[in-house]
């Protein structure tokens, strides 16, 4: 095994593949969540130390030496941001939740990455490496760098090792999937920042949803609309809603902070001292921030650290104060996210809940987030209808890293030993050459299901510690679980996940 750190930059703003445009041209190009967690930290722990960590699930997808390189350049390379005026100008009018003085510190703030990120190659083999990247420094900085990490990797990724694809037909393809989403009603939001094949993949998917929306509504054929995007800088480029409000990551650090014990409520007691009033007073639901994040460390953990007191069944006995806080939340914010899990069983126990509340479920909204399509959209809008309860899509993945092997959908497939890198797709272009597919070819293996799909990187980059504490995230796929294994073990028999997994896994055998 061997180990490499940081490593020559290229020029700055240009990542090292063959002098390509930069995956991140903005301290914006991020998620909304990131920035309003962000100035809740200031707020809050401004003092707290952090460590995150890279981890890439997609096993057989590892990385050549000059795309660690280039993901070195490029990570460099986000010193140069800063927020400027137009954009400043631009929050402050449509993020009227970001206080003035949050704004200074952003106008003033600058990536360290040569303090504060590690980028790493290890298990070197037949010129292949895996990718460690490691982040550390004050929560209230390093927190902007998940997000354009993940967009550098990616980006490198495509640029420099799969390079099987083309960005023909991603305009057209992503105006066909608003189109079926308006026509069935759906309320969208395009959520895919963080998964994104490039920054020319995300702009074309922005511009082909909003041409998709106007073609329909132009038609009158559906009551949908597209609500808005997490990205911030995407959001203010095309004038649009920037949407969002709190990661796992909120919850997962104030654990680490204040203790488990019914974090849930303290992490949402904690977020309306910088959100609710008399912190701010929305006046419409695009600045209303509270969707609640819910799977953590496991929906079932949410709804009792909220709505149960500590004691079952607490007949004959005073209801506790934090009870009545958990009940009073709950049906003052707008609604609820689900992320993992059993999308049905989800909305019917949220709809479930609300009524012993009192709430009508239509009254609330769930953000279904969870690896979504246009069919799974529809799907779930369908039932959320059935059973009574509102609904909305974050749509993310599916939107800005959808493509198909090219080699697999070209007339001249059958000779793949011929189609060289430099012929699929001109490096400073990103454009597949005319003779091989035409963008109607591509259009064709998406709706008819044909060529092999081109996997995008399945990456995450997560909080691993909080001021030597570890951070852990469970979430509703209890076998998925991100941080330290033994401090996963330990959250898990804290809530009796362990024996509810243990369950769950005689069930399925």
């Amino acid at each position: 095994m061997t180990s490499a750190q940081h490593g020559a930059a290229s020029s700055k703003g240009v990542p090292a593949s063959a002098g390509g445009p930069p995956a991140v041209r903005s301290i914006i190009d991020t998620d909304l969540y990131k920035l309003t967690m962000q100035q809740a930290v200031l707020e809050h722990y401004p003092d707290a130390d952090v460590s995150y960590r890279f981890t890439n699930r997609s096993m057989n997808m590892k990385f050549t030496p000059a795309a660690v390189n280039a993901i070195r350049s490029s990570i460099f390379s986000l010193s140069s941001l800063q927020l400027t005026a137009v954009e400043r100008a631009w929050l402050s009018e449509r993020c009227p939740y970001l206080q003035p003085r949050y704004l200074d510190y952003l106008q003033a703030f600058r990536f360290k990455p040569e303090e504060e990120v590690i980028v790493s190659e290890v298990n070197v083999s037949d010129d292949l490496v895996d990718l460690q990247i490691k982040v550390e420094g004050k929560w209230k900085d390093v927190i902007l760098y998940e997000v354009p990490l993940m967009s550098i990797v990616s980006q490198a990724y495509f640029e420099l090792v799969d390079t099987d694809w083309t960005m023909d037909g991603q305009e057209e393809l992503a105006a066909s999937k608003a189109n079926r989403l308006i026509a069935a009603g759906i309320k969208f939001s395009e959520f895919g920042s963080r998964r994104r094949r490039s920054y020319e993949t995300h702009r074309s998917v922005m511009q082909g949803l909003l041409r998709g929306e106007r073609e329909a509504l132009s038609q009158s054929i559906g009551t949908g609309k597209m609500l808005g995007t997490s990205n911030v800088h995407f959001a203010r480029l095309f004038d649009i809603i920037p949407v969002g409000t709190v990661a796992h990551e909120w919850t997962m650090a104030l654990a680490a902070l204040e203790g488990y014990d019914r974090i849930n409520l303290t992490s949402l007691r904690k977020w309306d001292e910088v959100y609710a009033p008399p912190a701010f007073t929305p006046t419409n639901p695009s600045e209303d921030l509270t969707i609640a994040l819910t799977d953590t460390f496991s929906t079932e953990v949410f709804w009792k650290d909220l709505l149960r007191d500590d004691e079952d069944g607490n007949s004959g006995k005073a209801e506790s104060s934090d009870a009545q806080n958990g009940k009073e939340i709950m049906r003052r914010w707008r609604g609820v996210r689900q992320d993992s899990g059993d999308s049905k069983a989800f909305a019917r126990r949220a709809k479930q809940e609300y009524q012993r509340l009192g709430v009508d479920p239509k009254s609330k909204v769930i953000i279904f987030s969870d690896g979504l399509d246009v069919e799974r959209c529809i799907e779930l809008a369908s039932y959320a209808n059935e059973i009574g309860i509102g609904a909305g899509f974050g749509v993310g993945t599916n939107l800005t890293n959808d493509f198909r092997k090219l080699s697999t959908v070209s007339p001249v497939a059958a000779a793949p030993n011929k189609i060289a890198a430099s012929a699929i797709r001109d490096s400073s272009s990103n454009k597949a050459s005319s003779s091989i597919a035409t963008t109607q070819d591509i259009l064709d293996a998406h709706s008819r299901g044909k060529g092999e799909k081109s996997k995008a990187l399945n990456i995450v980059i997560k909080m691993y510690s909080l001021n030597g504490k570890p951070t852990v995230k469970i979430s509703d796929e209890l076998t998925k679980n991100t941080g330290d294994p033994e401090e996963v073990k330990l959250v898990k028999r804290r809530f009796g996940l362990d024996a509810h997994e243990a369950a769950q896994q005689v069930e399925d055998a």
